[in-house]
């Protein structure tokens, strides 16, 4: 019972947070959105930035680990960064505005809290690792240009998928996310092709 009432109170501060944002959002609010008394949310957690280093650590550990594991179920390289773009929209499924918004407000929150900063630092520092790893495995395959720089690739990638979900944030009503992403998509095959295969990387 304790695991499934902090999960619920966890959900609510995701809730609360979409709604107000997290320097505004406050324990009522929290207890309102997870269906809570505040009695129950100190019962778990003595304040809210308890609440949010609990948050962050379990959007961690089950956005990271089901990104890996997608990963990991793919053998080709070329297909893996394909796969790679489209998981914000597979993994933020219907919650997508909802979840976008609670990530925005996390990178906007890093500069004044430290444990959010690392957060995100974490994140994308393992994604960017993933990113190079399978980078480097395409071009010791051949499927990749040997003359791409991992790193830098890796970091393009990475800085390219958070700037579409911040135009995707702030005009959802206009902004196809899918097509964007499918461009991105045609444009990194013609990048990686090795130049016998095709265009040679600029």
């Amino acid at each position: 019972m304790g695991d499934t009432r902090r999960k619920q109170i966890l959900e609510g501060l995701l809730k609360a947070v979409a709604k107000r944002g997290l320097q505004d959002c406050n324990m009522s609010d929290v207890a309102e959105a997870a269906g809570v008394s505040r009695g129950s949310l100190h019962y778990y957690f003595k304040n809210k930035y308890e609440m949010i280093g609990a948050l962050v650590a379990d959007l961690r550990d089950t956005n990271l680990v089901a990104f890996h594991d997608q990963m990991d179920q793919i053998d080709k390289p070329l297909t893996q960064l394909k796969e790679s773009l489209w998981y914000p929209i597979k993994a933020f499924g219907k919650a997508g505005i909802l979840l976008a918004k609670v990530w925005i407000e996390f990178w906007g929150y890093a500069s004044h809290h430290a444990e959010v900063r690392s957060f995100i630092n974490g994140v994308q520092q393992s994604l960017r690792e993933r990113y190079v790893e399978i980078i480097k495995h395409g071009i010791e395959s051949g499927s990749f240009s040997s003359e791409i720089q991992p790193e830098r690739l890796a970091s393009v990638i990475l800085a390219t998928l958070e700037g579409l979900i911040l135009q995707w944030h702030f005009n959802p009503a206009t902004f196809d996310f899918a097509a964007k992403v499918e461009e991105f998509e045609a444009m990194l095959v013609a990048y990686t092709t090795p130049p016998e295969a095709g265009s040679k990387p600029s």
